[in-house]
């Protein structure tokens, strides 16, 4: 073929579409387009759908504030199993008793933040679904009560617990297994002084803590009647189906 014929052919293929500014990062500046200064990839902000937040419970927390002052603080908590409020199932009495029917389990958290995992305490964040049957006042005093016997119980460089751990090694745990270490009498003194405490100030509006031994000293159960508190509903007005406003079984 002729250069002749080869130029016309030339001429006549399409040319190559120029590179989109996606791809090369190129930004219209006002003399003109050209590279932008800054070639980074930049984050492209994506609408992601947010779960409906209509079943939320606000939990009040004391903040010291003033009345007029700075707002007061709320912690948001989703109604459920986790929440301080939320009545739980009766785990210590049979399920086909009258008392799982009618009786609730209001759930004490263990408290972190006091000893660490030193020594089990428990949160005095107060659940109001406690109130009136036990006063904010008199849970603050429950807490305050088994928190001060444990941490005797279970300090690890009280002089005492020092003692029964050298007289442990040196009868090979005869002295434990006599009872003779303070840890079992202090466990013992708060034992009884809960269960003191359903006889003479619990037993009067139905209210009952069990035996921190029943939950391995993992959360301080109360037991109180049922108060009728089933889940909130949606903003939409649609509710689960088999539901009733009761923590009852359906």
């Amino acid at each position: 073929m002729s250069d002749l014929g080869l130029s016309n052919v030339a001429q006549d293929a399409p040319k190559p579409r120029t590179p989109e500014r996606a791809h090369l990062g190129l930004e219209f500046m006002p003399d003109g387009p050209g590279p932008h200064p800054d070639n980074r990839p930049r984050h492209v902000r994506s609408q992601v759908s947010l779960r409906s937040q209509s079943q939320i419970a606000s939990v009040p927390s004391n903040t010291g504030f003033p009345a007029g002052g700075e707002p007061e603080m709320a912690e948001e908590l989703a109604w459920g199993p986790a929440h301080p409020c939320f009545p739980h199932f009766n785990p210590h009495v049979p399920i086909n008793s009258e008392e799982f029917l009618t009786t609730r389990i209001i759930r004490i958290r263990r408290d972190w933040m006091v000893k660490g995992d030193l020594a089990p305490t428990f949160s005095n964040l107060y659940p109001e679904i406690l109130d009136p049957l036990l006063p904010e006042q008199e849970f603050r005093r429950v807490i305050a009560t088994v928190n001060d016997e444990l941490i005797k119980a279970f300090d690890p460089f009280s002089f005492r617990n020092i003692i029964d751990s050298a007289l442990g090694l040196l009868t090979g745990w005869l002295w434990e297994d006599v009872g003779a270490p303070a840890i079992k009498s202090h466990l013992k003194s708060v034992e009884s002084w809960l269960e003191n405490w359903n006889r003479e100030v619990g037993a009067k509006d139905g209210v009952h803590i069990w035996s921190l031994r029943r939950t391995a000293y993992l959360s301080l159960d109360i037991q109180i009647p049922d108060p009728k508190v089933g889940i909130i509903p949606s903003e939409s007005g649609l509710s689960l189906p088999g539901t009733r406003p009761s923590s009852g079984a359906v």
